[in-house]
């Protein structure tokens, strides 16, 4: 078979691959005894004698005859074009899949490559924007636009419109992110801190700094980790805190990180504060080995249990395995599969027992497997898939850890006969739950914050992640 047509042959394979893929309904390959192919959104035969094939026998059955006119490329197109498509496709399904660490290295690496690639340009930006990387987000676009000398339809008025929206964000944060009087600033090896000037004079930063540098002493005896670069560390009153970032949750916090650490702060530092600072580099610690936020139920129970631990309350008390039993026997239990991505929409005692059953779990696997977290992480960082890495460490995946985690809290209270047995609801939930895992490699975009499938464009405005501590 010459080249050219070994090339049509597997073209026109992944082409009726991805279009079964993406078509609604029932896909059928018919071939005729002429060796002619048709698609159907039907199981009748479109001519008599037709048989039905699935693609991976459609190779077989051309046998590497394929009729008509060569095909020449397109102008567009040519095989350099074809291999960056695909690497930027596979890197948005890394992403997809959790793997965001993975997913923004290639993403990285494209864009250096090919700086006026608008495609690129704009899922990079988007991965940024989500990660609450403004600055990146908005200079990966802007050098597409200065760089494309002309851009595809799709992207013509969508890059601009991204552009404007970060933009926005960066202006708004430059009104409300930074006290309107004059900031201090100091600088060691290690952070970059930012407070109010007239709140708090150069003592108080000492305080601080002080403050940080036992948080991540803390951090690397627990979890084995420090981060290589300064971290950016912003203080706030509480009036200036909420001032400034009360529309972003929507639940009280008192503080969160998105790629610095913003909490707030009393004029003399206290223990408390240094537990809160622990939370919050906690999920620097995080985001430094996985690249993003997901699994978010991991996130968020390292960091709570960090922080409990420095308040000197290292288990869960027996008021809050009730809580825990309560939700299974009142059918209000979240499975933590539907935890990965976020806790998006959870309000109130929801999002209460998210955070609770987050830090339960990461206490089961510490009893169970001392250790095992800080693995995990550096597993994650060497570019492991979170869940291949927490399989490999402990065991358990993301629906086994939930299956785990509730038989624990139904042994707490042995006695209790209603504990035993799961409810229907819980049970539908837990099945729809690993059953939407199982198609997440599959999936065309996340509902919530979503990253656009390249060439398409996402339309609603994604949420700015950040991994908040509740008031």
């Amino acid at each position: 078979m010459r080249t050219s047509q070994a090339r049509c042959v597997l073209a026109l394979g992944l082409g009726l691959l991805a279009l079964m893929a993406l078509l609604p309904g029932t896909v059928s390959v018919w071939m005729d005894e002429a060796g002619h192919t048709y698609l159907t959104d039907g199981e009748r035969a479109p001519v008599a004698g037709a048989t039905r094939l699935q693609p991976s026998q459609l190779s077989l059955g051309w046998q590497g005859r394929v009729t008509g006119e060569p095909l020449e490329p397109g102008l567009g197109s040519s095989d350099e074009d074809d291999r960056v498509t695909r690497q930027l496709l596979g890197a948005r399904g890394d992403i997809l899949r959790g793997e965001v660490k993975r997913g923004l290295a290639q993403l990285r690496r494209l864009h250096r490559a090919h700086p006026g690639r608008p495609d690129v340009a704009f899922l990079l930006a988007q991965v940024e924007r989500r990660r609450g990387r403004l600055e990146p987000a908005r200079d990966v676009l802007e050098t597409a636009l200065s760089m494309a000398a002309e851009l595809p339809e799709g992207w013509r008025e969508a890059a601009p419109a991204l552009l404007k929206e970060i933009n926005d964000e960066l202006e708004l944060a430059g009104e409300q992110g930074v006290s309107r009087a004059a900031m201090r600033v100091l600088q060691t090896d290690h952070f970059r801190i930012w407070y109010d000037h007239q709140f708090a004079g150069r003592a108080y930063g000492d305080r601080v700094l002080d403050l940080l540098e036992q948080a991540r002493a803390a951090l690397a005896r627990s979890m084995g980790r420090s981060l290589m670069q300064p971290l950016e560390v912003r203080l706030y009153t509480r009036a200036h805190y909420l001032e400034a970032y009360r529309h972003r949750f929507g639940f009280a916090t008192v503080g969160f990180y998105d790629g610095a650490i913003h909490v707030v702060s009393v004029r003399r530092p206290r223990r408390e504060l240094l537990a809160l600072l622990i939370h919050e580099y906690a999920h620097a610690l995080f985001e430094d080995a996985l690249g993003g936020h997901a699994p978010f139920f991991l996130n968020e129970g390292i960091a709570d249990r960090e922080e409990e631990i420095a308040r000197g309350r290292p288990r869960l008390s027996r008021s809050e395995w009730r809580q825990l039993l309560d939700a299974l026997r009142s059918e209000t239990w979240i499975p933590l599969p539907s935890l990965v991505q976020g806790f998006g929409g959870l309000r109130g005692k929801r999002a209460l027992l998210a955070y609770l059953e987050s830090r339960a779990v990461i206490g089961m696997i510490e009893e169970r497997h001392p250790g095992a977290v800080a693995r995990w992480l550096n597993r994650c960082a060497r570019g492991a898939g979170w869940e291949h890495a927490l399989r490999s460490e402990t065991g358990w995946d993301r629906s086994s850890l939930d299956a785990a985690l509730r038989e624990l809290v139904r042994s707490r209270f042995p006695s209790d006969p209603l504990a035993k047995l799961d409810s229907p609801r819980i049970k539908s939930e837990r099945d729809a739950s690993a059953a939407g895992a199982a198609r997440a490699a599959k999936a065309e975009g996340l509902s919530e914050g979503g990253l656009a499938r390249p060439p398409l464009l996402a339309r609603d405005r994604p949420a700015k992640p950040a991994c908040a501590r509740g008031a």
